[in-house]
């Protein structure tokens, strides 16, 4: 077995289809992550959006709307999460993207769609929790361009 003495860190962005306000989200996420609540601050730049925070096992969460997306109009909100201090990681590119497993855990334990882009940037695959069935299912969607 090879020991290295690298490390790395991970991040995920994760968009997601709902209805209603950014906290009714944040505590949906809360409960179904069950992870510490959210903290909401305007931004300090334009356009000043309320923004939902949260540190939970070594990841900074950033929960935004995402009003005005060309590319991906049917999704909300994003959840971003990165590894805390990855300054070092970031500049030796020694990031995980867990975007695709998060968007399905997310779906799963939140009951929301959730979706991760693609590396291409031009599809995403999308997770969603059927509860007549009680499966997960998935599918590959385009970006509106």
């Amino acid at each position: 077995m090879q020991i290295t003495d690298k490390v790395h860190g991970a991040y995920s962005h994760v968009f997601i289809q709902f209805e209603g306000s950014l906290q009714d989200l944040g505590s949906k996420i809360e409960e179904g992550l069950n992870i510490p609540n959210f903290r909401y601050e305007n931004m300090d730049d334009e356009p000043y959006d309320l923004v939902g925070y949260s540190e939970v096992l070594g990841f900074e969460v950033e929960l935004r709307n995402t009003q005005n997306s060309k590319d991906w109009p049917d999704y909300q909100y994003l959840l971003g999460a990165t590894t805390t201090d990855s300054f070092q990681e970031v500049f030796n590119d020694l990031m995980f993207d867990i975007s695709l497993w998060m968007a399905r855990y997310i779906s799963l334990s939140c009951e929301v769609t959730a979706m991760a882009e693609n590396l291409d940037k031009q599809t995403g695959q999308s997770f969603y929790f059927n509860k007549t069935t009680s499966q997960r299912e998935s599918s590959i969607i385009e970006a509106r361009k």
